[in-house]
């Protein structure tokens, strides 16, 4: 017998001796389960899948033109840090 095998009988075990009460209680809980592990298989295709179509974009001369200096870049951190400390 597998182990998974032997936890099912030990489970259903488990339910024959559950108050007829609390079964409804424990259908919510595996519903809730299945519907946990179903959302994670999706999760996972859906990632697969996000993977598989992304393409590859090249950047080529985008920033062309663009004056990126450390002192235009300083100059910039220091305006917006301004707005932060109420300047």
């Amino acid at each position: 017998m597998t182990h998974s095998a032997a936890l099912a009988q030990k489970i259903y075990k488990q339910i024959q001796d559950l108050p007829e009460e609390n079964l409804a209680e424990l259908a919510k809980f595996v519903e809730f389960l299945r519907f946990k592990a179903q959302t994670a298989t999706k999760r996972s295709t859906k990632k697969t899948q996000r993977l598989s179509t992304q393409q590859i974009v090249k950047l080529d001369g985008l920033l062309k033109g663009y004056d990126f200096t450390p002192e235009l870049i300083a100059e910039a951190r220091r305006e917006m840090w301004k707005k932060f400390e109420g300047g």
